[in-house]
């Protein structure tokens, strides 16, 4: 009767057994399941990259703008920086671009000409002055001012577009009588170098290896406004500087590309470009 008895319980403990270890499988592939999805879930999805060939004028808004692409947009930006027109000519030699931002109109106008972008928008203005260097001892108030005898003047080649700028307000004046042929000469000839960058401007003022140099407005920024005061002319202010902005033709990025543009023009870019002193509308 007692071995009856035992059967039945090892034949209960058994089947106990069974259901028990097929619970815990159940419950393990739950589990499994779970962690597969939380992973799934946790996954950040590669960020979309993108190359843009900007002028030097925008290097700090950009660069503010690149952290906010990549948290609100995850898109990762690299950037090269340099005058509009070295920029145009990498391009027109084969350099991989997405996106071309210059400083003025003439350089955008030359790779549209080349084939290189189809169209492009004006995305900010800008508008030139006189940074001058505090440590200085002569006073520059005016465009006039640069030709005082000992003004170490510096400004942008010809072929830069804050250069270009500066010689049209130049011979402007000229033919306005703003200033005589005698002035505009002696500036002139206060012209200690001719920069392809506008960023070697800001540098040799700040460093005081100029008094003067001419550049835009929001090249004076938080990190050299303690070194350079912001002189502005009636001459400067005629002029129309418009930043152009497209996507280049051989990108295979074109999409992200157009982000980037979208960002500048219609998003939290333009916010970013009026803090650093552009002009948007």
């Amino acid at each position: 009767m007692r071995r009856k008895h035992n059967k039945k319980f090892f034949k209960l403990v058994f089947i106990i057994g069974i259901i028990v270890s097929f619970i815990m499988v159940l419950g393990g592939c739950g589990s499994t399941t779970s962690k597969t999805s939380a992973v799934q879930s946790n996954k950040k999805e590669a960020p979309k990259k993108i190359t843009v060939f900007a002028a030097a004028s925008l290097t700090e808004s950009y660069n503010e703008i690149a952290k906010d692409l990549k948290k609100d947009k995850n898109i990762e930006v690299s950037y090269n920086f340099a005058g509009s027109q070295q920029l145009v000519t990498a391009i027109d030699q084969g350099a991989n671009a997405d996106v071309f931002a210059s400083a003025d109109t003439k350089n955008m106008d030359k790779i549209k000409t080349d084939g290189k972008v189809d169209k492009s928008k004006i995305f900010a203005n800008n508008q030139l002055i006189i940074a001058k260097y505090k440590g200085s001892s002569i006073s520059i108030t005016s465009l006039k001012d640069l030709a005082k005898d000992g003004v170490k003047l510096v400004v942008g080649d010809k072929s830069v577009p804050c250069g270009s700028y500066f010689y049209k307000a130049l011979d402007a004046a000229l033919k306005d009588n703003t200033i005589d042929q005698d002035t505009y000469n002696k500036i002139l000839k206060n012209i200690k170098s001719n920069e392809l960058n506008v960023k070697d401007i800001v540098s040799k003022v700040t460093l005081g290896e100029a008094d003067a140099g001419v550049v835009y407005k929001t090249d004076v920024v938080k990190s050299n406004k303690d070194k350079l005061q912001v002189v502005k002319d009636s001459e400067f202010s005629k002029l129309k500087i418009e930043y152009p902005v497209a996507v280049i033709n051989s990108s295979s990025n074109k999409n992200a590309a157009q982000e980037f543009i979208d960002y500048i023009t219609t998003g939290k870019g333009k916010d970013i470009l009026k803090k650093y002193g552009f002009i948007v509308k």
